[in-house]
């Protein structure tokens, strides 16, 4: 789709991410990362094995109940497991084993972003650079899919929901990063390749916008219900609009 290779700016890796954060101070605790290869269509090359990601990263605040209740990190994990933020990010830096400018980074939400620069601002550390070239390169995939599926009251899935929409399993756990990083890598491969439900999806999404004129919208309605619209008819409906 060419919205989406737009976004992409013809990147060829990708790197999809997610972070857990802390309750209150938003600092990252745990990194999980899956780096694929797509084709010039932007789907997923199935011959070169997607490369896998994690880590648990010490923080300055508390990490707070909610979270720990989500995530099951706690200080402990991080005290024994955890490494400090400037590490983690030097080990995201070899993971990915290419130039980080040359990659896009696939998010769910603006949420991860936001906590690279909360863990930037809390820690300083001096590779803050590595961030910095990832939140510039960084693709919210929620902002881009939400424009084509929605649920039933017009508003956004969860990560497992959009999943389900296409009849994809989780790969884990929820709140896990890692396996968030694969739902997300998931998603993004059912919306280029189950090409079928995605138009059933953006047809429902036609058909209940708002912003379009009503002409447009009676228009748009009829053709998503197999329904032939005349230029004619079109334009009749116009002038009753207009009248």
């Amino acid at each position: 789709m060419e919205a989406l290779q737009k976004l992409l700016k013809g990147h060829k890796t990708l790197v999809f991410l997610d972070f857990e954060g802390t309750q209150f101070s938003h600092e990252i605790i745990a990194i999980g990362a899956v780096k694929v290869k797509i084709h010039e269509n932007g789907k997923i090359n199935k011959f070169i094995r997607p490369k896998k990601f994690k880590c648990y990263v010490k923080c300055l605040g508390q990490i707070g109940k909610i979270v720990n209740n989500l995530t099951h990190i706690d200080e402990n994990i991080l005290r024994e497991h955890g490494i400090d933020f400037a590490t983690a990010l030097n080990k995201l830096k070899t993971f990915i084993k290419e130039p980080l400018e040359s990659c896009s980074y696939i998010v769910f939400g603006s949420n991860d972003a936001k906590m690279i620069q909360e863990s930037i601002a809390y820690s300083k550390p001096s590779n803050a650079e590595i961030g910095y070239t990832i939140i510039k390169n960084c693709v919210d995939y929620l902002q881009f899919i939400s424009q084509f599926i929605k649920d039933s009251n017009g508003s956004n899935y969860s990560l497992v929901n959009y999943l389900n929409v296409f009849g994809v399993k989780p790969h884990g756990e929820s709140h896990d990063p890692l396996n968030d990083a694969y739902d997300l890598m998931k998603l993004y491969n059912a919306f280029e390749t189950k090409k079928e439900v995605l138009l059933q999806e953006y047809l429902k999404v036609l058909q209940k916008q708002k912003v379009f004129p009503t002409p447009v919208k009676k228009a748009i309605q009829d053709l998503a219900n197999g329904k032939d619209v005349s230029s004619e008819k079109f334009i009749e409906d116009c002038k009753k609009f207009l009248k």
